[in-house]
C-alpha cells in the first residue's frame, strides 16, 4: 500500500501544471489599500493566529480569531475577541477554550443591535476533520456562555441580513472522506436564535461543496459561491449558485464547476457589484485526470494544490442576464491581488471602517515562511493581518479621492 501510495503521489507530482486564465476585470469599481498594523500579541504557545471575522458594532470594531500552536486541529485551540476605535489599540474583551475540542470557523455579525459570535466545535483529531456542531453567543462586553446552535454537525460559513431577515449558509456532511457527499443548507430567523429551513428541508445542493458565501442582488435575487474541494459529478474546483428572490429555498448550479478553487469566499455587494474576496492560486484546481476514479482525482488535486504558492485577491462576479438563468461565459474575473498574502492564506473577512469615512477594513491572516522548531518538529507562524481600503465606483468618486492622501490604516495580527 505504502508502495502504491508513494508512487501515486510521484506520479502527481511529475505531472506538469496548467495555469489559469482567469480574465481581468473591467468596470467602473477600484479598490485602494492601506497598510497594515499588528494587534495580536505575540506568544511562544500559540504561533498560530488564523479564521479572523470582524464586524462593527456601534462605534467598535470588533475582532475574533482562533489561536493555537498550530493550524491544525487542537484541544488548546481559544477563541479571542478584541474592540478598538482606532485600529492600533486593542482591548481584548473575551477568550474562550473548552480543553477538549478544536474551536475555528469564528463568524461575527449584527443583528437587531446585538452582536452575535458564532464558531465551531471539532473533535481534536490531527488526521481528520470531524465537526461537533457550531456554537454562539451575543454579548459584546460580556460575553455568554456558549449555546448550540444548528444541526449536529453544520458548519456555518456566512450570515446576510436581507429586508429584516437573518439567512444563514452552511454545510454539513463527511468534508474529506473517501467517499465525501456534503449538503450546502440555507436557513433563516427573524431573531437570530431560531433558524428554520429555507424551502423544504433547507438543502440546497448534496456534492462536493463546502465554504459558502452569498449576497443579495440589488433586485432581491441570491447569487453565492462555493468551494468544490471534494468533488461531484460536476467536477471540482468552485460552484456559482443563483435564486430568484420568489424561491430563495432553489439553488441553480453549474452543469460544470469553475477549474478555480476561490478559498474561504466572502461574499458583498459594492456600488451594485458583486465581489468576492478569496484565495488566489495562479493554476487550475483540476490536476488529475477526469478518467481516474473520484478518490484518486481528490488526492491528487489536493496535493498538487497543497504544493503551490498561493496568495489572496478580489473578484467581480457577472450575474445572469434579468429573466434568466444563464451565467455569462466569463462569470468571475480579477479585480486585484493583496500584497502581504502568501502561503496558507484566504480567510477574509469584510467590515466597514469604525469611523464616519465610506472606508472598509479587510481581514486576513498568513503564513510566512519563519519556522520556529519546537521538540522535534516545525511550526508555521500564521499571522492576521487587516488592510483599511477605499472602495470606489464611477469617474465622479475617482475623481472626489486624493488616492495619495487618503488616511493609511489597517492592522496585522
Amino acid at each position: 500500500v505504502i508502495s502504491v501510495f508513494t508512487g501515486f503521489v510521484a506520479y502527481v507530482a511529475s505531472m506538469p501544471r496548467t495555469e489559469g486564465t482567469l480574465p481581468r476585470y473591467r468596470g467602473r469599481l477600484d479598490i485602494l489599500l492601506g497598510r497594515t498594523f499588528r494587534v495580536s500579541k505575540s506568544s511562544p504557545d500559540f504561533l498560530s493566529n488564523n479564521n479572523v471575522s470582524l464586524a462593527l458594532f456601534g462605534d467598535k470594531m470588533v475582532v475574533a480569531y482562533r489561536s493555537a500552536e498550530t493550524h491544525f486541529a487542537s484541544s488548546s485551540a481559544r477563541i479571542t475577541v478584541a474592540t478598538s476605535t482606532n485600529l492600533e489599540d486593542w482591548t481584548e474583551t473575551w477568550q474562550h477554550s473548552t480543553g477538549k475540542h478544536d474551536l475555528r470557523e469564528v463568524f461575527l455579525w449584527e443583528f437587531n443591535h446585538r452582536l452575535f459570535l458564532y464558531f465551531c466545535r471539532l473533535a481534536p483529531n490531527k488526521g481528520g476533520f470531524a465537526p461537533k456542531g457550531m456554537s454562539w453567543t451575543k454579548k459584546l462586553e460580556s460575553l455568554d456562555d456558549p449555546s448550540f446552535v444548528g444541526r449536529d454537525t453544520e458548519i456555518t460559513w456566512d450570515v446576510k441580513v436581507h429586508d429584516g431577515v437573518a439567512y444563514k449558509v452552511g454545510y454539513t456532511g463527511n468534508h474529506y472522506s473517501d467517499k465525501a457527499v456534503m449538503s450546502v443548507v440555507f436557513d433563516c430567523s427573524r431573531d437570530g436564535e431560531n433558524w428554520k429551513p429555507v424551502g423544504k428541508d433547507g438543502v440546497v445542493y448534496r456534492g462536493g461543496v463546502s465554504e459558502v458565501s452569498f449576497a443579495f442582488t440589488a433586485a432581491g435575487d441570491l447569487v453565492a459561491i462555493g468551494r468544490n474541494e471534494d468533488g461531484d459529478d460536476t467536477g471540482f474546483g468552485s460552484q456559482l449558485f443563483f435564486a430568484r428572490k420568489e424561491d430563495l429555498g432553489s439553488w441553480k448550479a453549474l452543469n460544470i464547476s469553475l477549474p478555480y478553487r476561490f478559498d474561504s469566499p466572502r461574499m458583498i455587494v459594492l456600488s451594485g457589484e458583486v465581489v468576492v474576496f478569496a484565495r488566489y492560486a495562479a493554476h487550475l484546481y483540476p490536476f488529475v485526470p477526469d478518467w481516474m476514479p473520484l478518490l484518486l482525482q481528490k488526492l491528487g488535486n489536493l496535493i498538487a494544490y497543497s504544493s503551490r504558492p498561493k496568495a489572496a485577491a478580489v473578484y467581480s462576479v457577472s450575474l445572469p442576464a434579468d429573466g434568466q438563468d444563464v451565467w455569462p461565459d466569463e462569470p468571475i474575473r480579477l479585480i486585484r491581488r493583496f500584497e502581504d498574502s502568501f502561503g496558507d492564506t484566504g480567510f477574509f473577512s469584510v467590515a466597514k471602517m469604525c469611523d464616519d469615512s465610506d472606508d472598509f477594513v479587510v481581514a486576513n491572516y498568513a503564513s510566512p515562511s519563519i519556522l520556529t522548531p519546537r521538540g522535534s518538529s516545525a511550526k508555521c507562524m500564521r499571522r492576521i493581518f487587516m488592510f483599511a481600503g477605499v472602495f470606489l465606483s464611477g469617474d465622479e468618486d475617482m475623481k472626489a479621492v486624493d488616492r495619495n492622501a487618503w488616511r493609511n490604516n489597517g492592522f496585522v495580527m
